[in-house]
């Protein structure tokens, strides 16, 4: 029968009597310095009064304990008993280095090679927690997790230092005596990983502040019954494929982002509790996982016009993508996931809806006609139906948004009067705009912002608006200098050399370049408000080209 047990102890005793293992499935090392200064600064004002710094849940596995919460705290112990030997070295304090490391680092046995950890981390982690800061080999750090590792290690011995230095070895002394009987835990030891997920789930309803991914994993675990090691492996390996191409962070996007392909918009906050009453039982928690699996490498792509995955499309799909990440939206995931998901054998179909998704966007961006929540509401109500295999295809995708498309007039409208204040979204119609005006692709302006930047011809910040400037006042500069009739891309080279003087000095920059668009600005005598809406009609007239809606 599954037992629990409770147990109240201070977490340097109980790192000492034990050895402690973070599994495979459990995230990485996730404190930032604030956290771990949190933490220490909370143990200097309480000092040398007790202090209780919450549950340990773990499961007895006979050889040692498996963590299944409290990783964060226990690893940042060990990195401060790590900092407090490396002081006690510094100092010429030996024997005191090595009763520290033997006691709460390694343990060595007869042979060299049974040396054991006290606590090991995840696989991940643990060769850098082993190597660069329990044996100081020169190891660099490959992985976020281990830059956050390496910065807490640096903030704990600058405070065992400062310790050291105001209160001498005493102090430091007192400090390990006090993280050892008198920071206190309070330890769930469970003889099953399930019971564990339980209770991990109960601390949690009770106040426990955990992240959703963390409780999503442990539900699905939990629900997995028998299948458990199945779960983990399959929990282990997509969010290792997008921790390792991308960052952990971006686990709980593709979670979000899949279960809204497939149930509708739910908001991160909401994940959790969608999941929760939607998966009931063990076959349906392994399905979960096993979809996750099976499609993280379609996020992966999503984030990487350079994945292997678009080999297989035509190569417009990777440019779409890359103008998706290029604008910084991302709300279209959902629809993305379930579009490559159920159409895979259908590149042409991907690359039609693709070109949509695009165009959308770039559309309600103009206009603004649906704000940013509501368009990711309707590209999840998409990609809903896509699954539930209502929407077949690109033109029948077509016809169940095309109401909330803005029509070709109402662009073009809104296009002729469009100001842009952030500087990658100008950069990106201006460069879509120079391609729409070339024959060839040949001098198509670069995509890198260390080469070809955004100019504003009317400066954002004239030296004389009166003198120079004199068609405008302060008002209608305000009004105008963000216009995209007023925009236009430059070598980063002549844009440092232009300045903010008059027109006709600019326009002897301009003539040199090789960009149509900026070349063509010598035809203008002077620039005016009127020029500014004369070049930015006829860039309306080729935007409703260049993002039409045609399938």
């Amino acid at each position: 029968m599954p037992r629990i047990d409770f147990e109240h102890d201070g977490i340097g005793h109980f790192i000492s009597d034990n050895f402690l293992k973070v599994p495979l499935y459990q995230r990485s090392f996730a404190w930032e310095v604030n956290n771990v200064r949190e933490l220490f600064e909370d143990i200097k004002n309480t000092y040398p009064n007790e202090y209780f710094i919450g549950t340990i849940v773990v499961t007895n596995k006979e050889d040692h304990l498996e963590i299944v919460d409290g990783q964060q705290r226990l690893a940042t112990i060990s990195l401060f008993f790590i900092a407090v030997r490396d002081l006690f070295k510094e100092i010429g304090g030996d024997r005191r280095a090595n009763v520290i490391e033997k006691k709460y680092l390694l343990e060595e046995g007869l042979r060299e090679e049974e040396t054991q950890q006290r606590i090991t981390l995840n696989s991940i982690d643990n060769e850098f927690y082993l190597k660069a800061l329990i044996e100081k080999h020169n190891i660099e750090p490959t992985r976020d997790s281990h830059n956050r590792l390496s910065e807490a290690y640096k903030y704990l011995i600058k405070f065992v230092k400062n310790k050291y230095e105001s209160e001498r070895i005493d102090g430091v002394l007192d400090l390990i005596d006090f993280i050892k009987e008198k920071l206190l835990i309070i330890i769930v030891k469970v003889s099953d990983d399930v019971n564990a997920f339980t209770v991990f789930e109960t601390l949690n309803d009770r106040g426990l502040v955990l992240s959703q991914t963390d409780l999503i994993k442990n539900y699905l675990f939990n629900k997995a019954s028998d299948r458990l090691t199945e779960a983990q492996d399959k929990w282990s390996r997509f969010t290792g494929a997008i921790e390792s191409a991308a960052s952990e962070d971006e686990i709980l996007n593709y979670i979000r982002y899949y279960w809204s392909s497939k149930h509708g918009l739910t908001r991160e906050k909401e994940l959790y509790k969608d999941i929760k009453s939607k998966i009931t039982n063990k076959n349906q928690a392994i399905t979960l996982l096993n979809n996750l699996e099976k499609n993280a490498e379609i996020y992966l792509a999503l984030l990487n016009p350079n994945h292997r995955l678009w080999n297989n499309y035509p190569r417009e799909c990777s440019e779409y993508i890359s103008e998706l990440l290029e604008l910084r939206l991302s709300q279209n995931r959902p629809l993305l996931i379930a579009i490559l998901e159920r159409w895979s054998e259908y590149p042409e179909e991907i690359k039609k809806s693709m070109r949509l998704i695009i165009s959308w966007s770039v559309r309600n961006l103009i206009t603004g006609t649906i704000g940013s929540g509501t368009l990711e509401k309707e590209f999840s109500k998409q990609a809903k139906l896509i699954n539930e295999g209502e929407i077949k295809g690109a033109k029948e995708l077509f016809e169940s948004v095309k109401s909330l498309i803005p029509t070709d007039e109402q662009f073009k409208k809104a296009f002729e009067i469009a100001s842009v204040s952030k500087a990658y979204i100008a950069r990106y119609y201006l460069r879509k705009l120079e391609q729409a005006f070339r024959t060839t692709s040949e001098l198509e302006p670069l995509k890198s912002p260390e080469k070809v930047t955004l100019e504003h011809i009317l400066p954002e910040n004239p030296t004389n608006l009166e003198k120079d400037w004199s068609d405008f006042n302060e008002t209608l500069h305000k009004s105008y200098y963000r216009r995209i009739g007023n925009l236009t891309l430059l070598d980063k080279r002549m844009n440092n050399d232009i300045g903010n003087g008059p027109f006709e000095g600019k326009k002897a920059v301009y003539k040199q370049s090789e960009i149509i668009i900026t070349k063509n600005l010598t035809k203008y005598d002077k620039w005016s408000s009127n020029e500014i809406e004369k070049r930015q009609k006829e860039f309306a007239e080729k935007a409703v080209e260049i993002w039409n809606v045609e399938i």
